[in-house]
């Protein structure tokens, strides 16, 4: 199954991130660090170990060179796990040594990564492993300027993405439709002026299911159906126009994925993977 609409997000690099970075560090360390500048010496040397508190998916390690690099420190930071590695309560990710004082400057801003990925790529491995008939898709639904990484962690944890951005595919919705004039004109308007890109099709009831099938979108959007009204309209798309990818969104909860796992190979979009996360128990333990 391919875990994505268009190119899912695979990995992250550097400049994926460190404008954040750098954001990050203006934000915390506009002037030094009070407490640190005044009671250790800057040469001053440690170990220390990034060490998982709970179970868990690892995701984001990436940017820890990336802030050790932003902050000029006398630090090596050697990685025993990978993103996508599996945690337990204990176990070592990884080791940072080198200046005392470079180490607590940036265990804050490091931990805040590091846990806030760990926890969506945790949220995505834990929805996908109870559901591996769907296609469980994230959304746009995510901090400013954190999208790719926030897609990156979904993908990391074992979920699919949905368009990173709104260039990378067209979504029509009932303000875009009303505009148009009908779903069929929506559909061939935007076909016609952007060959090669997909398109997605947002129905709000099972009255314009004829339309949309006839309008040939590659994928159609139940959003916000009933029970019986989704497997009606599933039954129909997989007779009618088996070509047409079919998904589901609107209020998903567990209850209602126990529902539409009946149905192989649909798509499920849940804004709930990135946007309401709880960070991973990740800590920065100093030796």
């Amino acid at each position: 199954m391919n875990r994505g609409y268009t190119s899912p997000v695979t990995e992250i690099s550097e400049k994926d991130f460190e404008t954040l970075v750098q954001i990050a560090l203006d934000e915390d360390i506009p002037a030094g660090d009070i407490t640190t500048d005044t009671l250790f010496k800057y040469d001053e040397t440690c170990s220390a170990v990034l060490l998982a508190k709970e179970e868990g998916i690892l995701c984001g390690i990436a940017v820890i060179p990336c802030l050790i690099h932003k902050t000029k420190a006398n630090v090596t930071w050697t990685h025993i796990l990978s993103d996508g590695d599996r945690l337990s309560k204990g176990t070592v990710i990884g080791e940072l040594k080198g200046t005392l004082a470079g180490i607590l400057k940036m265990e804050r801003i490091l931990l805040n990564f590091i846990q806030y990925l760990s926890g969506i790529a945790t949220n995505a491995n834990r929805v996908a492993k109870q559901f591996p008939n769907l296609l469980i898709l994230d959304t746009r639904k995510t901090l400013p300027g954190y999208r790719k990484l926030a897609k990156y962690a979904v993908y990391t944890g074992g979920g699919a993405n949905h368009r990173l951005n709104l260039s990378e595919m067209a979504m029509l919705k009932d303000n875009h439709i009303a505009k148009a004039g009908s779903i069929q004109i929506a559909v061939q308007m935007v076909r016609e002026k952007n060959p090669g890109k997909k398109i997605e099709l947002e129905i709000d009831g099972i009255f314009q299911l004829d339309d949309a099938i006839n309008a040939k979108p590659d994928i159609i959007l139940l959003d916000n159906f009933s029970d019986e009204d989704t497997e009606k309209a599933i039954c129909l798309l997989k007779e009618k126009a088996p070509e047409i990818r079919i998904e589901c969104s609107g209020g998903i909860t567990p209850e209602k994925l126990n529902f539409l796992s009946k149905f192989d190979g649909i798509g499920v979009s849940m804004g709930y993977l990135t946007h309401t996360v709880k960070f991973l128990d990740i800590s920065l333990d100093i030796k």
